[in-house]
């Protein structure tokens, strides 16, 4: 199967070859036949949830799951039965299956080898709707709502099995569907998704009219069983000058949020920037993001600063022609100067300009090289005083001369300065020469740099 950013990547391609300003997600659900509608033949008996191939029944023959389809020659196994089952239609399409829960000889569960391997750096949406059949009919009076149905993934052996949907309460709404769903993340082990009854005895809840052990059962009908990746935005989208870019982002029924305020799957994208994009069913979120960058018509203009001399990477937002011949995402330069990259986009021709300018982005700083902390108003406490016109974070240590420390203050900045009353340990520290290191990290490149000096303390 085809990866699903490579199938993203060449719809993009077309996309823009075409000239189109949308984009269009799509849902690859990893179930096969997910909603029973393909099967072998119509002449449905008892116990052939297999004909809904790919789908194979576990403890077969003591197990005995029922499908129901619109083909079926039997009446019996045509949705909606107007005979002993209840006036339902399948959740969609024309197929649904039955399973008996509770009963301990004749467990009915299912299971189908997922059509591919789950990501596991993609948020997983697991998800089916069941109903429950009704309690009314005469001839099942030990028939009971539960809380029994649950999806489990498994691996090869059918040895690590993980249950990841499950109902929390009992299920009694049995004249429309109810829809279970929970996020989830892939590890590796999920070859064969499993339906049926995997709650141990302490997890299951009843509600029977008749109470007996030896004959209470469940029977939930299954619909629509989704195991899909929230794949809904590639990680980058283009828009190609003042264009409109329309994105639909819609999964399934999931509500969509946007993390700009923007509700919905449909939306539009007029400005760049990082966007996530939120899939709320209710106990979790569902998560995905996209970069989208906008390629101007006209040049762009950027201004760099160049620092002490020091090498800077230059960064276009795709693959672009550099004024020596390069074809790269950036471009090192080693001085002051005006440099050019011609973008490589479906948008045509873009032109970024870089002005870079030499500029100091060290701290200019002043520190006393003498104080007095003797309590006579004058020059009693140690102050520190750093200027930057970059955003800044440092760390000062003092140290006397047996390099010792003595005294040493985390995060200074702008906001937080140094103050210091020569003490160590709440004990004033004797005359003598004390060495100070400031190491910090400037916003600009986010570069340690180093000041360092001494000074005499005086008492």
């Amino acid at each position: 199967m085809m990866h699903t950013n490579t199938i993203w990547q060449r719809c993009l391609l077309l996309l823009f070859l075409l000239g189109s300003s949308a984009w269009a997600s799509a849902q690859v659900n990893f179930v096969p036949n997910p909603g029973f509608e393909e099967i072998i033949d119509c002449d449905l008996e008892y116990g052939e949830a297999d004909k809904a191939a790919p789908w194979k029944i576990m403890n077969d023959p003591t197990a005995s799951p029922d499908l129901y389809h619109d083909c079926s020659t039997n009446p019996f196994f045509l949705p909606p039965d107007a005979g002993s089952c209840c006036l339902l239609r399948p959740k969609s399409g024309q197929g649904r299956v039955g399973l008996v829960n509770l009963l301990a000889p004749a467990e009915e569960r299912i299971y189908a080898r997922l059509i591919d391997d789950l990501p596991s750096d993609i948020d997983i949406y697991v998800a089916y709707s069941i109903v429950p059949r009704e309690k009314l009919d005469l001839q099942l009076n030990y028939l009971c709502y539960t809380n029994t149905q649950t999806l489990v993934f498994s691996d090869v052996a059918f040895q690590q099995q993980q249950v990841v949907l499950k109902s929390d309460t009992i299920l009694t709404r049995a004249r429309e569907w109810t829809l279970v769903q929970a996020c989830y993340r892939a590890n590796g082990t999920e070859k064969f998704v499993l339906l049926g009854n995997f709650r141990t005895a302490l997890d299951i809840q009843t509600d029977c009219d008749k109470i007996d052990p030896q004959f209470n059962f469940g029977y939930t009908y299954v619909d629509d069983v989704i195991v899909s990746p929230f794949d809904v935005v590639p990680d980058t989208l283009f828009i190609c000058g003042d264009e409109v870019l329309e994105v639909d982002a819609s999964f399934y029924d999931v509500p969509i949020q946007w993390s700009d305020g923007w509700e919905g799957g449909m939306r539009e994208f007029t400005e760049g920037g990082r966007y996530e994009v939120l899939g709320d069913i209710g106990d979790c979120f569902l998560t995905d993001e996209t970069l989208v960058i906008k390629i101007s018509d006209e040049k762009e203009v950027i201004n760099v600063d160049f620092c002490d001399n020091e090498p800077l990477k230059l960064e276009a937002p795709v693959p672009a022609i550099w004024q020596n011949g390069v074809t790269s995402r950036t471009f090192q330069v080693s001085r002051p100067g005006v440099y050019t990259a011609q973008l490589l986009s479906d948008c045509g021709e873009g032109i970024r300009e870089y002005i870079v300018e030499e500029k100091d982005c060290s701290i200019q700083y002043y520190a006393p090289n003498a104080f007095s902390p003797n309590g006579d108003g004058i020059n009693d406490r140690l102050e520190f005083f750093f200027k930057s016109d970059y955003e800044y974070t440092g760390e000062l240590n003092i140290f006397d001369r047996w390099g010792n420390l003595v005294y040493s203050a985390q995060n200074v900045n702008f906001s937080n300065p140094i103050d210091w009353d020569g003490t160590y340990r709440g004990k004033a520290l004797n005359s003598g020469v004390l060495v100070w290191v400031f190491r910090y990290i400037s916003a600009k490149d986010n570069k340690t740099r180093m000041l360092s000096g001494d000074i005499t303390l005086i008492r």
